[in-house]
């Protein structure tokens, strides 16, 4: 790490004027080449960092901006270092632990590069997770909760039990998962895809499973089913709501999944 370019989401209150003034006084005998502010301004890619001397690209946001900006520069040959900015920071704490900015910056230079596990649907990917079918409006009641918009909170749970019993998303074969569920959760593992059914048509359990989603602790919830596969396939009779690492899509069924590893490689201070 030598020379970096700088991308922070504006919109995020970790990601303030005083904190990204703080991160440049932390940055030393860094150079930092470039900033972006996401989503105001268009994201760098390969060609633009090669041509400002940048080895390292720094993305200071969320799970969503992390994946637009490290999709912008898959095929380049430097490296990536994730600070958590964001909500949810699933990929930082994957990569560094339950630690600040700071402190991951700190650990950088006697960090490794891996390659982070993806799960890859059509033109889209999520490093964190996919979430399809109708209950996937319950991650929007969860972002309420973590920001502490709380009067907000009630209106997205009411909207969410509605949409989960409207309907159904299917998982082809003949596998334990196989059926039809109110959601499907995927989740890149190191060699594999962790699929998780979500199944109720229980009012009770389904608003049992809603506040176990919002709290984190969703796997161990009644009506989930856990299997691990390369690829998963779900079907619809209509087109399928999914979110990838929290950012909205709608996809036409049928929908294909599949494991893979990113070509660009990331920074992990985590053992």
């Amino acid at each position: 790490m030598k020379t970096l370019w700088l991308v922070l989401n504006t919109a995020s209150g970790s990601t303030s004027d005083a904190i990204v003034g703080e991160f440049e006084q932390a940055c030393g005998d860094y150079v930092i080449a470039g900033r972006t502010a996401f989503p105001a301004e268009t994201l760098p890619n390969a060609t633009v960092l090669d041509a400002a001397g940048v080895d390292t690209l720094v993305v200071f946001g969320g799970d969503g901006t992390i994946n637009a900006a490290t999709c912008k520069v898959e095929d380049w040959d430097g490296t990536a270092l994730i600070l958590p900015g964001g909500t949810m920071n699933g990929l930082a704490k994957q990569l560094h632990g339950d630690i600040g900015w700071a402190e991951v910056l700190k650990r950088a230079p006697n960090g490794h590069a891996i390659h982070v596990p993806i799960a890859i649907c059509g033109q889209h990917r999520a490093m964190v997770g996919v979430i399809l079918g109708p209950a996937s409006s319950w991650f929007h009641a969860r972002e309420y909760v973590r920001s502490g918009a709380w009067s907000k909170v009630t209106r997205a749970l009411r909207y969410a039990a509605r949409k989960t019993f409207a309907r159904t998303i299917r998982v082809v074969g003949e596998g334990a998962n196989s059926g039809r569920h109110r959601a499907v959760i995927v989740t890149p593992r190191d060699h594999d895809l962790e699929i998780a059914a979500v199944s109720t048509d229980s009012w009770f359990i389904a608003a049992r499973l809603g506040w176990s989603w919002l709290l984190g602790d969703w796997r161990d919830a009644d009506g989930v089913t856990v299997t691990y596969a390369p690829s998963v396939d779900l079907a619809s009779s209509r087109q399928v709501s999914v979110l990838f690492d929290g950012e909205p899509a709608k996809l036409r069924a049928p929908v294909h999944v599949e494991h893979a590893v990113t070509r660009l490689t990331f920074i992990a201070t985590k053992a």
